[in-house]
């Protein structure tokens, strides 16, 4: 057979032409990006072989010099358009060190092959090259204008002009005719293949997430510690400055980018450092410390004492572009509102611009200023469950919404120095990790700036908008059993270069079983498993939506969790099996959500916290399903972040939000508070070191647990109820996401692993 007769691929539901890197899904045209489909030519006429990188990058991005993250990019598009095969499996393995190959089982097609599936004879198909036509109409096929056209890549033919099995002594003017009419067939049928091709990419291109070509922009790593955060460049694009975290202790570095070199400006400190910004001349760098956060200090970029320059700030903040004033938000939890605040660059002339009742807020880290400082732009959940991008404008306070996609959660905005565009950090809905996207301003036209695996959280830009300074971050989570608690008998359940497992949720079966949350393409869904790691099940599947924070009631019945595959995040039920799966909680209004469900002891009710309505609280419902009712009625505070039921079926531990400024300390801490399940007697309060709002209680109700940690290792610590120093019980050399003792508080799961960051530097954005 031909080479022409072979290059027509069937895989799962899909038919790729690698003559014409086209590929389908059933009779949808998929579209990709020319190197993605590049990549993929590569991959399925190797399949089954293993392609190092180097070999892809070599045959793709041949004389280019990219990024590794390129191939990432790439690769993580290929599978996020193919997804998975009916077993749940990936088309493309990624074999660690190596490369990646193309496992699932291939067949090649013929023209005449791949019209026969679609049994209709008058369909459309791929014509693969000169197959099943006469050589002399095939040779004028591929020579025609249509066939070579730069903006056409596709090429079809109707089923009715492919020629029957049996063959017919030609005449020479009988060969011309057929050649001439097919191709004026071939004319027609690919100028509405192009038609069809221009619609889906331009459909593509209106969409919520358009993705730019990656190939055009140039990506480059500044770090490569993993242990670097607010990575900020300076208005001139020559420096970068960056937080870098330790074990136990956290200092600020400049960098020259140009030449590599850096220095240490802010010595070590177990407060830590957040919040860079540089002042518009480049002079100095503005910051905030965990030990003082309600401050803004201003230094030297060469480094020197710190000096206080403003107070009662409460929140990241940015700097205006005349370098006279702070924008910040802050939570005044007294009025249930969130208030956007400026102040002069000393701290005084503080002034509310404007304010968000509760459910409304302001969300996504500081406001962005706009160019001639006229306007800020600030996220906000504005009675729905996506946030929204608002301007506000500095003269009056007058807020207007920006069309935006709908992106699950917004972390930073900046605006560019043109002000036709805003650089966001966002979670698309559908997405497992944040990413950069570009809107342009006002008609919120989007774009992609990245497309891999990892997460972008932190954005900073030079003041000619030339040069983008993100943080790439990258979190492994994995299981871990510790029988008798012992960490030197401890056994990694879990495996996977990009694995969350048990990081949104994790608990014990009474008979030792596993049940939590994980990740797997897009979903977050909720897995059961024996304690060895062995007959791993899945519970939920909800495509694009999250089910986390499992708990298991004490007769093994039934399992609890959150799910938001309704549009809002609400309490759910099921079996232990997955099977009878369903909602408890509703809310009185669309804006109305239920969080963090705990079991009673007696399992007759769910605990929970509702949010949306008024100050959050904690309410709970009966597991069989009914009306829910108020259990805390805290006094200028809120609780946030956990529950968690003693076993003798007392006491109720949660996250204590006041309405007063946490206590500055050498070591920050979170409150905990433990009030009676029935709320009537009095509240007990905690200040502590807590790494994540997470506590699980002892056997006997007389202590709880908690993990704590600085920056990169973490330690499991016992609080007894009746006050008093912690005891540590354990020491890890990473972070802990989360732990669940078994029934009889013997033997130990923990979610634990690392999480890196490094600066990256994103050029030729237009």
């Amino acid at each position: 057979m031909s080479s022409e007769m072979n290059n027509l691929y069937e895989f799962g539901d899909f038919r790729f032409n690698t003559g014409t890197n086209t590929l389908w899904r059933g009779e949808e045209l998929i579209a990709l990006s020319p190197k993605a489909l590049e990549l993929l030519k590569l991959l399925v006429e190797r399949g089954g072989e293993i392609v190092s990188k180097r070999e892809i990058f070599d045959s793709i991005w041949a004389d280019t010099f990219v990024e590794e993250g390129v191939l990432t990019q790439n690769i993580y598009t290929l599978r996020h358009a193919l997804g998975t095969d009916e077993n749940g499996k990936q088309f493309i393995e990624n074999i660690a060190r190596r490369g990646y190959r193309f496992v699932a089982p291939l067949k090649t097609l013929q023209a005449a092959e791949a019209v026969s599936k679609n049994g209709k004879q008058s369909k459309a198909v791929f014509f693969d090259g000169a197959a099943n036509l006469p050589a002399e109409s095939a040779e004028n096929n591929l020579n025609s204008s249509s066939a070579t056209h730069p903006s056409n890549n596709l090429q079809f033919l109707a089923a009715s002009q492919i020629p029957s099995a049996p063959e017919k002594k030609i005449r020479p003017r009988s060969v011309s005719r057929l050649a001439l009419l097919a191709g004026f067939g071939v004319l027609i049928l690919s100028a509405l293949g192009f038609g069809i091709y221009q619609f889906a990419v331009r459909r593509d291109e209106k969409s919520e997430a358009r993705i730019s070509p990656i190939e055009q922009l140039r990506v480059q790593r500044l770090t490569d510690s993993g242990d670097v955060v607010y990575p900020t460049v300076s208005p001139n694009g020559e420096l970068l400055a960056f937080v870098r975290l330790g074990e136990q202790e956290a200092s600020v570095w400049v960098k020259q980018i140009a030449t590599g070199g850096d220095m240490q400006i802010l010595p070590p400190s177990r407060r830590g450092y957040r919040s860079l910004a540089f002042s518009p001349d480049g002079s100095h760098l503005f910051f905030s410390e965990a030990a003082d956060a309600a401050a803004i200090f201003q230094t030297s970029v060469l480094g020197g004492t710190p000096k206080k320059v403003a107070e009662n700030v409460w929140s990241d903040f940015s700097v205006s572009p005349d370098g006279k004033q702070f924008a910040f938000i802050r939570r005044d939890t007294e009025r249930n509102a969130h208030l956007l605040i400026l102040s002069n660059i000393d701290g005084s002339g503080e002034r509310e611009l404007s304010a968000r009742q509760s459910p409304l807020d302001y969300r996504g880290g500081a406001p962005a200023w706009s160019p001639d400082g006229s306007k800020l732009i600030v996220a906000s959940l504005s009675g729905q469950v996506y946030p929204l991008l608002l301007t506000v404008e500095v003269s009056d306070g007058k807020e207007s919404e920006l069309k935006t996609p709908q992106w699950r959660a917004v972390t930073r905005i900046l605006w560019t120095t043109d002000g036709k565009h805003l650089i966001v950090a966002a979670r698309a809905a559908n997405e497992p990790s944040s990413q950069l996207w570009m809107i342009d301003y006002p008609d919120g036209e989007v774009r992609r700036l990245t497309n891999d695996l990892e997460s972008y959280f932190w954005i900073s830009l030079s003041a000619d908008g030339r040069m983008v300074v993100t943080r790439q971050q990258s979190i492994v989570s994995h299981l871990w059993l510790l029988p008798e608690g012992d960490i030197k008998t401890a056994k990694q359940l879990t495996f996977g270069e990009r694995s969350f497992d048990g990081y949104s949720g994790l608990a014990r079966t009474p008979d030792g079983k596993i049940v939590f949350a994980a990740l797997t393409g897009n979903n977050n869904d909720l897995y059961l498993m024996n304690a060895d790691g062995g007959n791993r099940i899945q519970l939920t599947a909800n495509a694009g939506q999250a089910n986390t924070y499992p708990a298991v009631s004490r007769d093994g019945r039934f399992v609890v969790f959150n799910s938001n595959r309704t549009g809002t995040t609400q309490i759910w039920r099921m079996d232990l099996d997955g099977r009878n799966q369903k909602q408890l909680t509703f809310g009185t209004e669309e804006k109305e959500r239920a969080q963090f469900p705990a079991i009673s002891p007696d399992d007759a009710e769910v605990f929970f916290i509702k949010l949306g309505v008024g100050p959050p609280a904690i309410w709970k419902v009966p597991v069989e399903g009914g009306d829910a009712m108020q259990v805390s009625r805290l006094t200028n505070a809120t609780t946030e972040g956990l529950l968690s039921i003693s076993p003798d079926g007392r006491w109720i531990a949660f996250r204590h939000v006041s309405v007063q400024p946490e206590t500055i300390s050498e070591e920050r801490t979170m409150q905990i508070g433990v009030l009676p399940t029935d709320g009537n007697a009095e509240l007990k309060l905690f200040d502590l070191p807590l790494r994540r709002s997470l506590v699980q209680w002892s056997a006997d109700s007389a202590a709880f647990d908690y993990s704590a940690g600085t920056f990169n290792s973490s330690a499991l610590m016992r609080q007894p109820l009746a006050g008093g120093e912690p005891q540590k019980l354990l020491d890890f050399p990473d972070r802990v996401f989360n732990f669940a003792w078994s029934s009889d508080n013997k033997n130990l799961v923990v979610s634990r692993g690392k999480q890196r960051g490094d600066a990256i530097l994103i050029t030729n954005l237009f």
